[in-house]
């Protein structure tokens, strides 16, 4: 059983290229299986290699060309110890041997192409990219103004009440440093003090 490897990457067995891996591998399992018919069954009487043809065409044993010979010695084998071609069963390859394209049985037309018209424009496809563009530039447009307005909303209310916040308070601070100021001029003491202990005496 020679299964090597040429300088090319296919496979040779017993005198035969493949070009797989699986395909040599299947011819060198056929190989094993002829030489373990050869050592167990008498070839000499035409009745044993009849019921060795037989059975390994119905087993359905061979599954490459290797095999496929080994069945047509037999065969000869039998034909020239007197059988007829009708006596014996043909042998199935299982392949086909011409290599048939779908391109192949198409009639003359169907392999005609014709000429490229010129392609129709999909107004739908087209109307629905601008109607999603022109929503997208609507919500980008909506979050600005959202964020710019003055009117508290869910984007800028945090600013906003920051900003009223610090406006009040400096407005407050102002107040009280001119309540202050008054209250030095006319000699009144206050007895309050307004910003938590720092204010002037």
């Amino acid at each position: 059983m020679a299964d090597n490897n040429n300088s090319d990457g296919n496979f040779i067995v017993g005198g035969y290229e493949f070009i797989s891996q699986e395909d040599a591998q299947k011819a060198s399992m056929d190989e094993s299986k002829i030489k373990l018919l050869e050592a167990r069954v008498n070839a000499s009487r035409p009745a044993d290699i009849k019921a060795v043809y037989e059975k390994a065409i119905e087993n359905k044993i061979f599954k490459s060309p290797i095999g496929w010979q080994y069945l047509a010695n037999l065969r000869n084998k039998l034909i020239e110890s007197g059988y007829t071609d009708d006596d014996i069963i043909p042998i199935p390859l299982g392949v086909s041997i011409t290599r048939h394209s779908a391109f192949e049985n198409l009639a003359v037309k169907q392999r005609v192409k014709p000429a490229p018209s010129e392609e129709k424009v999909d107004f739908g496809k087209i109307f629905s990219i601008v109607l999603n563009v022109v929503l997208v530039i609507m919500v980008i447009v909506m979050f600005v103004i959202a964020s710019k307005s003055d009117s508290d909303n869910i984007i800028n209310y945090k600013r906003n009440i920051t900003n009223r916040y610090s406006t009040w308070d400096e407005e407050l601070k102002e107040r009280e440093k001119a309540v202050r100021e008054a209250e030095k001029k006319l000699g009144i003491e206050s007895p309050r003090v307004y910003d938590g202990g720092n204010g002037e005496d």
